[in-house]
């Protein structure tokens, strides 16, 4: 089971969820350059996320946050059928824009799952138990 992480903590959530048996990709941080102000930002991420997951490279989308890259995942994975789960206890921020990514992801995500890889491989391969 292969599984995109997308947020602050995506690398140290990675090493233990390999140790679960997943295969895990973290953002590609160079790949989303580009885009003017905060629109401009999110629609290149949403291109470049387009990209990575189109190809069915990955089971699945795991958030940790309410950043514009977590949205920009979030809306593509919906768009593409690719489950979505929003890890909990997440650090998000408390300005406007951080607020309504939130309640958009909140919305969007298949699931909310605890911020422990055994619950986020559970959460995954249940997702891969019903085909999406």
């Amino acid at each position: 089971m292969r599984l995109m992480v997308v947020g602050a903590r995506s690398d140290a959530l990675a090493h233990l969820l390999e140790k679960e048996g997943i295969d895990v990709s973290c953002l590609p941080h160079d790949a989303l350059a580009g885009g003017e102000g905060e629109v401009g930002q999110i629609a290149a991420e949403m291109r470049a996320f387009e990209g990575l997951l189109s190809d069915g490279a990955v089971d699945g989308v795991a958030v940790w946050g309410s950043s514009n890259p977590a949205l920009a995942a979030v809306l593509v994975a919906t768009k593409l059928r690719v489950p979505v789960a929003a890890i909990e206890g997440r650090g998000d921020g408390n300005d406007r824009a951080s607020q309504l990514n939130r309640r958009l992801i909140d919305q969007l995500a298949d699931a909310a799952v605890a911020d422990h890889a055994a619950a986020i491989a559970a959460w995954l391969r249940g997702a891969c138990d019903r085909g999406g």
